[in-house]
């Protein structure tokens, strides 16, 4: 009699265990754009743990980041100290023995701590570009552009967020073009859209009684948030009644509410720090400004598409150009020019049809943006590496 054979079920493949670093969660662009890698990648192919140097600020949203997603940290300090930096490094190594990969999610302090674990493990390092550099270099000390030009060409792969950004680096790091590739920033448009559907919080309902124009940023030099006032102050002299909303914090907000002041617009500009749910703030408003003197790929852009919010953005390095097709879904205007940035938000307000067209276009645009094309091209990349 013939016993039939065992036959053992095929094992299922090991995950591929990746470890994704960052200093600090914030609410910028950098810390969302990796938060929307990490909920992209499969589950079932990936193991992935977020490592912070400092312990998450309670108000830091920490819901962005997936429930199959480990959070550990190097310090329960939220602020740092360079005595602290052997307590991250030590922490750091223990969690990069435990993974295949390790992606530097923000340039600085936390691209140094993972290529120098990834050397001393032998472990592959991705690291990530956010910015221009050929712009963002000039405002930084010399040891920044040192830094990258020591680092990334010692690790495995460069993900740099937009094309504009890649050729920047490019001109600045000596890197082999096969370790470069461009994997552009996305959103997840349908959260975004239902957040925007959350009702408006109370402080600013009696802003929004007359018409709002946006902007969402920190308040450092890069986003040119004085510029963005100047054309705000030149618009109510022109006799168009309206709202300036700034949403962010940063280290420029008493220089900014003195300038603020000094224009005599301080019933009409309104910097409320940090806001949990930004969407159904911008959902609302009559248009979106970016006012930057430069840029990576900007995830505030997106989700100002996203929302179909009509934008008006500057035509600064690297970014909103590449986003809006120089001028197809979006109204762009040159750097360091309140005048032009006025005329162009007076219009949107002023036309009612143009507005409604310009919303169409940002919704065109941000359905063109797949999150699936780049999400895949994050998974091989990862798979491979």
């Amino acid at each position: 009699m013939l016993v039939p054979r065992q036959v053992d079920p095929p094992e299922t493949p090991a995950k591929t265990r990746v470890l994704f670093t960052l200093v600090f969660l914030g609410s910028g662009g950098i810390e969302r754009s990796v938060c929307n890698v990490l909920a992209g990648l499969n589950p079932g192919r990936f193991a992935t743990k977020m490592f912070f140097h400092h312990r998450p600020h309670p108000k830091s949203q920490q819901d962005r980041i997936p429930q199959h997603t480990e959070v550990v940290w190097g310090t329960d300090a939220f602020v740092y100290h360079r005595k602290m930096l052997p307590r991250f490094f030590w922490r750091l190594i223990q969690e990069a023995r435990q993974a295949d990969v390790i992606v530097a999610g923000q340039e600085g302090r936390a691209a140094l701590l993972a290529c120098l674990a990834g050397k001393l493990l032998g472990k592959p390092v991705v690291g990530m570009i956010h910015f221009d550099w050929g712009a963002f270099s000039r405002e930084q000390p010399r040891r920044q552009l040192w830094g990258l030009r020591l680092l990334y060409p010692r690790m495995r792969r460069i993900v740099a967020c937009g094309h504009d950004s890649a050729k920047a680096f490019q001109a600045l790091v000596p890197v082999r073009p096969e370790q470069l590739e461009v994997i552009p920033n996305f959103v997840d448009g349908d959260k975004v859209r239902v957040a925007g559907e959350a009702p408006l919080p109370d402080w600013a309902v009696p802003i929004y009684q007359k018409p709002v124009v946006i902007a969402v940023g920190r308040l450092e030099n890069q986003k040119a948030f004085d510029v963005l006032i100047r054309s705000h102050s030149l618009l109510r002299a022109s006799g168009l009644d309206h709202h300036l909303l700034i949403l962010g914090e940063g280290s420029l907000q008493a220089e900014l509410e003195a300038l603020v002041k000094s224009l005599g617009v301080e019933s009409s500009v309104f910097m409320p720090g940090f806001t949990p749910n930004p969407h159904a703030l911008m959902r609302r408003a009559a248009a979106f400004a970016l006012s930057s003197r430069f840029e990576g790929l900007p995830m505030v852009l997106l989700e100002a598409l996203a929302l179909g919010c009509p934008v008006v953005s500057t035509d600064c390095p690297s970014g909103p150009a590449e986003l809006l097709e120089h001028g197809r879904h979006g109204v762009m205007v040159p750097m360091e020019d309140p005048k032009a940035l006025a005329d162009a938000l007076g219009r949107i307000m002023d036309d009612e049809a143009y507005r409604q067209d310009l919303s169409q276009r940002a919704h065109r645009r941000s359905e063109e943006l797949s999150a699936d094309r780049a999400l895949r091209a994050w998974e091989s990349l990862l798979s491979t590496v």
